[in-house]
């Protein structure tokens, strides 16, 4: 609170929940747990980073064109049928050709496509030995979509970040999506519903913020 002024933003919130998971390894393997991390993972094992843009600091100090060639072949080989699952979903808007929404193979739109990987920001990243976590926080707003993107819906341009980034490098990590909102009821958004008919997000993978709340707690009552 500044000048007896609440701070509603979503990074502050995200930042100040997830510090003690930062802070205390026990917490950082519980949050991991309970998104289906096995038992026989180490705390030691587990790491949490906020606000992450990956392909982004991934592409600093290489040779530009080369990164975007990588990235761009590695995303039309993963998702070369994006568009056609996002229609026949059938409750998002329209596309729009003229913005190149989901054409990815598009040699006009290729620009935006690398744009978009290289600004998507992920606000809380888990890894361990065999696993990427990516977490969407979300308090008031909705999760993004802007059809002047050619990766429009916000979980599924994050999930196409990761998998590409994890591909380009040839990392052996499968990729975890997951959401931190106010109710249960985040999992009637359309697009976690995409992400889960896709099967590529679990809708248990939609936690709230007094479950991480209630997971701090416990590590800290568990401490000698």
């Amino acid at each position: 609170m500044v000048l007896g002024i609440d701070n509603r933003t979503e990074n502050w919130k995200t930042a100040r929940c997830l510090l003690p998971f930062i802070v205390n390894r026990a917490a950082c393997l519980a949050l991991a747990r309970s998104l289906g991390e096995p038992e026989a993972t180490p705390s030691a094992d587990v790491s949490l980073e906020l606000y992450w843009k990956g392909v982004r600091d991934w592409c600093v100090g290489k040779n530009k064109p080369q990164c975007d060639d990588r990235l761009v072949e590695s995303c039309r080989r993963q998702f070369q049928d994006l568009r056609e699952r996002i229609q026949r979903y059938r409750h998002f808007r329209n596309l729009d050709d003229s913005e190149g929404n989901y054409q990815l193979s598009s040699e006009k739109h290729r620009p935006k496509l690398v744009t978009n990987l290289r600004n998507t920001e992920i606000d809380i990243v888990l890894e361990s030995p065999t696993r990427l976590y990516i977490g969407e926080a979300k308090s008031e707003s909705s999760f993004h979509a802007s059809g002047k993107l050619v990766l429009v819906h916000q979980l599924v341009r994050q999930y196409v970040l990761a998998k590409v980034l994890v591909d380009v490098l040839g990392c052996d990590r499968e990729v975890i999506p997951f959401v931190v909102v106010n109710s249960t009821r985040g999992r009637q958004s359309h697009q976690v519903q995409f992400m889960v008919g896709q099967g590529w997000m679990s809708a248990e993978s939609c936690l709230t913020w007094s479950a991480l709340q209630a997971m701090v707690e416990d590590c800290d009552n568990a401490s000698p």
